[in-house]
C-alpha cells in the first residue's frame, strides 16, 4: 500500500534535500522501488541562468541507493526537462544526488569507496549493491574530484593502498586526512611518480605545515615524505604493523606444527610419540585461534587457543604480546 503516511515515513528514511517519495514497491529477490521527484516545480537555464516552469518532456530512469537494511534500493528518478522562456532550449535539471550519466547515487558511491578502502574491490562487488565495474567507475570520478582539491589546513596525512583484486598485485594509492577521516585523493597507481605528482601539487605551503605522515612498511613511501615534506614525522600505520605481528606469529605456528611432525616421524619411542601426538593437536587447526583479535573468538576457538598455549609456551607469550599491542593500538 501507498498510503500517505507511509510516504512520508520512507520520504524522512530516504533522506535526500528537496525530494519526496511518491509511491513504493518491492520485488522479492529484487529490493525496494521508490518512486521519486523533486518538490520544486521551477529550475534554472545553465546557459542564462533564467528560472523556468515551462516543462517540456519527462525523462525516468532507475538508479541504485543505499540498502536498507538487507534490502536493496532503487530510486525511479524523473529527471524533468524545462524549456528556458529566455534562449527557447529545453534542458534537464539538475539533482545533487546523482552525477551526471551515473546509475548510483553520490552517496552510495561514498559509501562504496569506504568499503574499498577496507578491503578490495571485488570483495565488496561480491555484495551484490554494485558491479566491479561501476566500483571502477567510481573510483575515477573520485580521483578527478580529488586531484583539483587542495587541503589548506591538513597536519596529519595517511598513504594507503587499495587492492583492485585481492592477491594479484594490482593496487592504486590513497591519501588521507587522518584528522577528519577524509578522503583526500584516490591516484591511478601507488608509484612514487604518482604520489609524487599530486603531492607536489598541493604546493610548498600544505606541504610543510603537515605534522605526520602514515605509512606503511615500504622505503618508497618513506623516501618520498623525507623529500617532499621534511617536517613530517614518518608514522608506520598500525594495520601493516599488525599484519606483520600476525605474519610472525604466523610462521613460528607453522615452524613447530612441522618440528613435532618431523619428532614423530623420527622418533622411535612410543611415549615421545604420543608426547608429540599431543602437541600436534594442540597446534593443529589453531590458525584463527591465535591470529583472530581475542575478544572475537566463539567458544571453539577459545577453546583451541586454551589448547595451544598448554602445548607451546612460546606461541602462548607471542599470542600474550600481539595482544597488548593490539589494546594499546
Amino acid at each position: 500500500m501507498n498510503s500517505k503516511k507511509d510516504i512520508k515515513i520512507l520520504t524522512q528514511l530516504l533522506n535526500l534535500e528537496r525530494v519526496k517519495v511518491i509511491s513504493h514497491r518491492q520485488y522479492q529477490g529484487v529490493g525496494i522501488i521508490l518512486q521519486i521527484e523533486s518538490i520544486k516545480t521551477e529550475s534554472i537555464c545553465p546557459r542564462c541562468g533564467i528560472k523556468s516552469h515551462r516543462l517540456h518532456q519527462n525523462h525516468r530512469y532507475i538508479i541504485k541507493d543505499l540498502p536498507l537494511g538487507e534490502q536493496q534500493v532503487f530510486l525511479e528518478i524523473n529527471k524533468r526537462q524545462f524549456k528556458c522562456d529566455k534562449c527557447k532550449k529545453p534542458f534537464s535539471e539538475e539533482l545533487n544526488f546523482v552525477d551526471s550519466r551515473r546509475k548510483y547515487t553520490k552517496r552510495l558511491a561514498s559509501q562504496t569507496i569506504k568499503e574499498v578502502l577496507d578491503s578490495d574491490i571485488h570483495s565488496v562487488a561480491k555484495k551484490g549493491c554494485v558491479t566491479t565495474e561501476q566500483i571502477e567507475r567510481m573510483l575515477k570520478d573520485a580521483y578527478k574530484k580529488s586531484f583539483f582539491t587542495k587541503p589548506l589546513s591538513l597536519k596529519r596525512l595517511g598513504i594507503d593502498e587499495i587492492a583492485l583484486v585481492k592477491g594479484k598485485g594490482n593496487y592504486c594509492a590513497v591519501l588521507v586526512d587522518l584528522d577528519n577521516s577524509k578522503l583526500l585523493a584516490i591516484l591511478p597507481g601507488r608509484t612514487q611518480e604518482i604520489i609524487k605528482k599530486v603531492l607536489k601539487s598541493w604546493g610548498e605551503e600544505v606541504l610543510q605545515q603537515i605534522e605526520e605522515v602514515s605509512i606503511d612498511l615500504w622505503i618508497g613511501y618513506k623516501n618520498l615524505v623525507s623529500e617532499l615534506i621534511p617536517n613530517a614525522q614518518v608514522v608506520a600505520d598500525r594495520f601493516h604493523v599488525m599484519t606483520q605481528i600476525n605474519k610472525e606469529l604466523d610462521s613460528v605456528r607453522k615452524r613447530e606444527k612441522r618440528n613435532v611432525e618431523d619428532s614423530i616421524k623420527k622418533t622411535k619411542s612410543q611415549l615421545d610419540k604420543n608426547k608429540y601426538e599431543k602437541i600436534l593437536n594442540g597446534l593443529k587447526k589453531s590458525k584463527y585461534a591465535l591470529l583472530k583479535n581475542e575478544s572475537n573468538l566463539n567458544e571453539e576457538q577459545k577453546i583451541k587457543l586454551e589448547q595451544v598455549k598448554e602445548v607451546s609456551p612460546t606461541l602462548k607469550l607471542m599470542h600474550e604480546l600481539k595482544e597488548k599491542i593490539r589494546i594499546i593500538f
